[in-house]
């Protein structure tokens, strides 16, 4: 039988593997963390496909960019990730773009992500 405590590190592990997966561009661990009907409520997408046809344009658009969990939280089969985002033009004064997310895993693959991010542009001048 699996405790809390052995659970909470698994999921913390699932919720890290996607990130991992993404920073390094990896198509096949993203099948495998995913569900192939995973539901991502922000881009209103289902399937895994989609989530990795996302990820391959906007690799595309910005190569250089890279994800850096910050905070991750787990609350049963729940991850709650702040993940900032590196590699893009920043803006003098003004945070890095930043995202959360919640993933939802169940049999060891993400099978929900709700999101929402702040972009630098949002924040105003400094005077």
């Amino acid at each position: 039988m699996q405790t809390g405590i052995d659970n909470k590190g698994k999921i913390k592990a699932i919720a890290l593997g996607v990130y991992d997966a993404i920073n390094n561009k990896d198509s096949n661990a993203l099948r495998k963390l995913f569900a192939p009907d995973i539901i991502r409520h922000a881009t209103g997408e289902i399937g895994v496909e989609a989530a990795i046809n996302m990820m391959e344009k906007m690799f595309s658009a910005s190569p250089n960019t890279q994800f850096n969990v910050e905070d991750i939280l787990v609350d049963g089969n729940k991850a709650a990730l702040r993940v900032t985002i590196l590699g893009r033009d920043v803006f003098k004064d003004k945070p890095l773009p930043s995202i959360l997310e919640i993933f939802k895993i169940e049999n060891d693959q993400v099978t929900e992500i709700w999101g929402a991010g702040v972009s630098p542009e949002k924040f105003p001048q400094k005077v």
